[in-house]
């Protein structure tokens, strides 16, 4: 009899692991929204808006045997799910993958693709009237934002604050320096070292009182729009109400070799919400979804969990950082790429055509 897996989420991780295992179980996604998001091109899509038509995308297309269900899971027991309609989904192994949430209008804040749209909509309008624009945070995210409007709208003064030292200090120090010089390039003012004093908010785009912020020194600065990108933080409030669920510091669920985070040995994790080592990023969750199909499908034909090589994480941070469609820099297992390599690898295409693939989807 063929096995059934619940998949919960349809995220990166959540809809790469039900298409890979499409074809050798039998597959439920279940998924609130109608739409995916494919949030890495969305910081582009800020400097240049005619991608947002390409980048919200039906499920439709995503599985050819499984089935999507629309809804919400309210609890976990045991391998059933239960939505917030009270309707069971029962499986014989379940996955959890319910990502991450992120300021607006890099994700969306709702179920609606509509009211994200919208929002999105309303900060380019912001964007287009201002002619100073502040990013606070220079993760990937607010770093990749800068580059991209400043090589899309050059005639905007760009600048990047952000509280550390260097740019990208838990990545080789070559990384940092390729990206400030870079950005600098762009015309991008980097602020390192700095917080900006009594910052209004931090979950979506703000206009500052009379056009001016001060930094912790009381340094001012000019902005008509500030754009707050301070991180990731893991969905896992499902995973909270499972009493044998311990967490780390950044609130991502701790999981025994095989991406298990309880004593029960049919129920997964994967994806931001997973406290592997990996950093939040697709290179981090592309190696986890990997290895997951390769363990569940040689479960399928019998094999014990136990018996398969556990997953290990990558052995150093990796990450690909664009600059708009021809700068950037990375950090891969052969060591710090370029504006070419980065480019060519991501910053052209931002996978825009890889997923319209994978989702048989067509704008």
């Amino acid at each position: 009899m063929t096995k059934k897996i619940t998949i919960i989420g349809g995220g990166y991780a959540g809809t790469m692991l039900a298409r890979e295992l499409d074809q050798h179980a039998d597959i439920t996604l279940i998924e609130p929204r109608e739409k995916w998001v494919h949030n890495v091109a969305m910081i582009r899509a800020l400097a240049r808006p005619e991608l947002l038509d390409e980048i919200v995308i039906p499920y439709d297309g995503l599985l050819k045997n499984g089935k999507i269900i629309r809804g919400r899971v309210a609890s976990i027991e045991g391998n059933i799910a239960t939505l917030q309609d009270g309707f069971e989904i029962a499986g014989d192994m379940i996955v959890i993958a319910t990502g991450s949430t992120y300021a607006a209008p890099f994700k969306m804040q709702g179920d609606d693709e509509a009211a994200f749209l919208t929002k999105a909509k309303q900060v380019i309008n912001q964007i287009d009237k201002a002619k100073n624009i502040a990013i606070v945070g220079a993760g990937a995210v607010g770093s990749e934002l800068a580059g991209e409007l400043a090589f899309a709208r050059p005639e905007k003064q760009v600048t990047l604050i952000s509280a550390d030292e260097n740019l990208f200090p838990d990545y080789p120090a070559k990384l940092g320096r390729s990206m400030l010089r870079q950005l600098g390039e762009l015309g991008v003012k980097v602020r390192l070292g700095e917080r900006i004093a009594n910052l209004k908010q931090t979950d979506a785009p703000f206009v500052p009182t009379k056009n001016k912020i001060k930094l912790s020194d009381g340094f001012p600065i000019d902005a008509d729009l500030v754009i707050p990108v301070i991180g990731s933080k893991p969905v896992t409030d499902l995973l909270r109400a499972l009493e044998d669920v311990t967490f780390d510091e950044s609130g991502r669920a701790k999981v025994d070799g095989w991406l298990r985070p309880t004593a029960n040995p049919d129920l997964f994790v994967v994806g931001d919400i997973a406290s592997t080592g990996d950093t939040m990023t697709i290179v981090g969750l592309t190696r986890q979804v990997g290895w997951l199909k390769k363990a569940l499908k040689a479960h399928l034909r019998g094999k014990r969990l136990e018996d398969i090589n556990p997953y290990k994480p990558w052995s150093k941070p990796l990450i690909l950082l664009p600059l708009g469609p021809d700068k950037g820099a990375g950090a891969l297992p052969f060591g710090v790429t370029g504006p070419f390599s980065t480019s060519t690898i991501k910053g052209k295409k931002l996978f825009i055509p890889r997923y319209h693939r994978e989702f048989d989807w067509k704008p």
